[in-house]
């Protein structure tokens, strides 16, 4: 299951050329949804979908042992989502890869 977070949150770093740098929702997040009503309804919804995904993968790695029963994966699948956002700011003003997969590797650390 590690490796399944791991391929998503590498799309962020190592998109494909169709693919715009960065996030529209998260820009949105940022810039605007302190500011509009819908921009930050919209925005909520979508990062409840994303924590909502996260929570079915780490649910789907913790049944056969491969994510410490100990965790509560709602709040892990919180802090992942954080992470990935955080992440996403930083592709946005960085070109160094090696600096965004070890945030991904500390962030994935977690699951140990």
């Amino acid at each position: 299951m590690k490796n399944r977070i791991r391929k998503l949150v590498g799309m962020v770093i190592y998109p494909n050329e169709k693919q715009p740098k960065g996030c529209l929702i998260v820009n949105k997040a940022v810039e605007l949804s302190l500011l509009n009503q819908e921009v930050d309804e919209k925005v909520t919804e979508t990062f409840i979908k994303t924590e909502t995904l996260l929570f079915d993968l780490l649910k789907r790695g913790q049944e056969p042992g491969e994510i410490p029963k100990h965790y509560d994966i709602k709040e892990l699948s919180k802090f992942i989502h954080n992470s990935i956002v955080g992440i996403r700011v930083l592709a946005k003003t960085t070109d160094d890869k090696k600096e965004l997969e070890t945030i991904i590797d500390l962030t994935l650390s977690t699951l140990d």
